[in-house]
């Protein structure tokens, strides 16, 4: 996997830079000036974190593709063929990221059987 500090940036995280970036400049194009014009950083990229410190926002989209968030995957012990399993509630077929033994009794060959039954 991957380090965080060394992936590329990406489309999300470019404006929130860019706001970051416009302080520390009104920072060091002020640095003389006894009073500066501060920016409100709630405004400029960052977020409070347990209303004491100032997080930067790394990105103004997602983390991941809505379909990633709400992928299903069971945690069943047993065969999936009860409503107990989500992919069965939702009628969707068990996949490699489910936690169910590797013979599905909820495949989509099953799904499509049940489909023609009723």
């Amino acid at each position: 996997m991957a380090e965080s500090d060394r992936l590329p940036p990406t489309v999300g995280a470019l404006p929130q830079h860019i706001l970051r970036a416009q302080i520390q400049g009104r920072v060091w194009g002020q640095a003389c000036i006894l009073q500066q014009e501060r920016l409100d950083p709630m405004l400029h990229g960052y977020y409070k974190l347990d209303d004491l410190k100032l997080q930067p926002k790394t990105t103004d989209l997602p983390l991941a593709p809505e379909a990633f968030v709400e992928m299903v995957k069971c945690q069943c012990k047993s065969n999936c063929t009860s409503n107990r399993c989500s992919c069965k509630r939702k009628n969707l077929p068990c996949t490699d990221l489910c936690l169910c033994s590797t013979n599905f009794d909820n495949d989509e060959d099953t799904l499509n059987q049940d489909d023609s039954d009723g």
